[in-house]
């Protein structure tokens, strides 16, 4: 049984030339560029993302053996997932036709935070974790157990 809630963290394409990749960095990387703090915006969303994982994972952990919460990190050079995984929440949950067209194109404004197929936050926008805390419970308390729905839901 999938999760009543789902967040999709769409994070900053952050391919770094010194050879660090989208996991992690290598120590000194600016100087091998002979420049100083090339990545640094990405560290930072990388960061901020990482933060509101952690912050899901620790405020909705699983009840009677089941996720409340499906939470999905997402690097934007993945796209076939990445384009399948937004039409579904946007088929699933139906947040609307503007709405769900807005997040169906969230590969070109990243990174960006998905709540049951809206968007919640993008480029330029900031999201702090008790915000999305805030929208995850709002969304846990209107929803309806998909066990006692016949179709999609819809919040």
């Amino acid at each position: 049984m999938e999760p009543s809630v789902s967040v999709i963290l769409i994070r900053e394409n952050a391919e770094q030339l010194t050879g660090s990749g989208c996991c992690g960095k290598l120590e000194g990387d600016g100087t091998l560029l002979g420049h100083g703090r090339e990545f640094d915006h990405a560290r930072a969303d990388q960061r901020s993302h990482g933060l509101l994982h952690r912050t899901l994972r620790e405020f909705f952990p699983p009840r009677e053996g089941r996720p409340q919460v499906a939470v999905v990190t997402v690097d934007p050079r993945n796209q076939l997932y990445l384009i399948s995984k937004l039409w579904r929440d946007v088929w699933r949950y139906r947040p609307g036709l503007r709405s769900g067209l807005i997040t169906l194109l969230q590969l070109f404004s990243l990174p960006a935070v998905i709540v049951n197929g809206r968007v919640i936050s993008r480029r330029g926008r900031a999201l702090a974790p008790d915000d999305l805390l805030r929208e995850v419970e709002c969304r846990l308390a209107t929803t309806i157990p998909a066990d006692q729905t016949a179709g999609p839901m819809r919040p």
